[in-house]
C-alpha cells in the first residue's frame, strides 16, 4: 500500500474499524521515524470530557495528545448530535484546525460512512474533498460487505477523489462469506489494492504497529 503525504480514511459503514486502521497505519509510520499525525476531528458517542476513545487511540498511535475538534456525547449521526445542543458544525473552522496539526504524513479519519452529514449542505465527502486527499476505504469483512464497498467507491470516485485502497477488518462472528469477500472484491475492483487485516487486540501498541506493517507491506 502506498503512503501518501495526505491519507482521508472512509468507512463503509459505522464500527467497520476505522480507528483501528489509521491508529495502525500511523503507530507503523511513527515507529519508522515518520512525522505523522493521525486525526479525527469529529466524534459522537463521546464520554464528557474527553475526546473519544477513537482519538485515544490515534494518540497511542501517533504519540501526540488525544483531541477533536468537535465531540458530542450522544451516539448520533454529528448533524443531529450538534443540533441537540444547539450547536452547528463550521466547516471552515474544522478545515482549519485539520491544516493546523497536519505533519509530514496526515491521517485523517472521517465519522460514520461516505456521505453521513456534518451540518447543513455538508457531509463527510466534503471533509474530505477539503482534505484533498486520496481516501482509503475500510469495511468490515461481513455478509453485505461487497455491495457497500461498491456503493462507497462508487460514491468516491463520482465525487472526482482517488480511492487509496481498501482494508476489510476481521470479522465479528464467522460466516461463509468472509472467506471468499476479500478475492470477489479484488475481482470486482482490479485497479485497487485491497488488504485483509488481521484481528488486533485492543490498546495493544505493538501489535497495531506490527499490523500497521503488514498493511503497508502486502
Amino acid at each position: 500500500m502506498r503512503v501518501h503525504p495526505r491519507l482521508f480514511i472512509t468507512g463503509t459503514d459505522t464500527g467497520v474499524g476505522k480507528s483501528v486502521v489509521t491508529a495502525a497505519l500511523a503507530a507503523a509510520l511513527a515507529d519508522a521515524g515518520v512525522a505523522v499525525r493521525a486525526l479525527k476531528p469529529i466524534a459522537s458517542g463521546v464520554e464528557p470530557g474527553t475526546a473519544g476513545e477513537d482519538a485515544g487511540l490515534l494518540a497511542l498511535a501517533d504519540h501526540h495528545p488525544a483531541e477533536t475538534a468537535c465531540a458530542f456525547e450522544a451516539p448520533l449521526s454529528p448533524h443531529l448530535a450538534a443540533r441537540d445542543v444547539g450547536q452547528v458544525l463550521d466547516r471552515e473552522a474544522i478545515r482549519a484546525w485539520v491544516l493546523a496539526r497536519c505533519a509530514a504524513v496526515t491521517l485523517l479519519e472521517g465519522v460514520g460512512g461516505w456521505t453521513v452529514p456534518l451540518g447543513p449542505g455538508w457531509r463527510v465527502s466534503d471533509l474530505a474533498a477539503d482534505f484533498g486527499a486520496p481516501v482509503l476505504v475500510v469495511a468490515r469483512n461481513r455478509l453485505g460487505v461487497i455491495n457497500h464497498t461498491l456503493l462507497t467507491v462508487e460514491a468516491i470516485r463520482a465525487s472526482g477523489l482517488t480511492v487509496a485502497g481498501l482494508v476489510l477488518t476481521p470479522p465479528e462472528a464467522a460466516e461463509p462469506s468472509v472467506h471468499r469477500n476479500a478475492h470477489a472484491l479484488r475481482e470486482l475492483l482490479p485497479d485497487l489494492s485491497v488488504r485483509a487485516m488481521r484481528w488486533v487486540p485492543p490498546w495493544d501498541r505493538a501489535a497495531l504497529a506490527s499490523a500497521g506493517r503488514a498493511l503497508l507491506l502486502g
